[in-house]
């Protein structure tokens, strides 16, 4: 039996580039999405304040500062949801106490605490003795 062989279809230059994945662009994506997160914040809360003159930004301030945030969200997004994807899978391995367990080892906590709360209580009563009795007051 032939094995039939894919023509070499060429792609786009454009299609190419955009389809390769890069080193940085994620975190230059995080920069710049940051960068319009801060800056829609600035103009929300009355910080920066465009020139009125501006095209279109002048006229709408806010509406462009609305804008700006849900597009770096966005971009935050694009760039959190690689990193975080690997997560769900290990949410499922995580075993959690069961309630008896849970106020068992919240009581054993807060019992050391205690412990250690009147030790550092002893130990500084001991220590403002000791030095009153040599008399190192200053």
């Amino acid at each position: 039996m032939a094995i039939k062989e894919k023509p070499d279809t060429k792609q786009n230059k454009l299609l190419e580039i955009l389809g390769k994945e890069y080193k940085w662009e994620n975190y230059l994506l995080l920069v710049v999405a940051l960068v319009a997160l801060a800056l829609a914040s600035m103009i929300l809360l009355g910080e920066l304040v465009p020139n009125v003159d501006f095209p279109i930004i002048g006229s709408y301030p806010n509406l462009f500062a609305w804008v700006l945030m849900g597009v770096s969200v966005f971009g935050l997004l694009l760039v959190l949801i690689p990193f975080l994807k690997p997560v769900y899978p290990e949410f499922a391995k995580i075993t959690w106490a069961s309630k008896k367990e849970f106020i068992d080892n919240s009581i054993r906590v807060f019992v050391f605490i205690i412990i250690l709360a009147i030790f550092f209580l002893l130990s500084d009563i001991l220590i403002r003795a000791v030095v009153d009795a040599i008399g190192w007051r200053s």
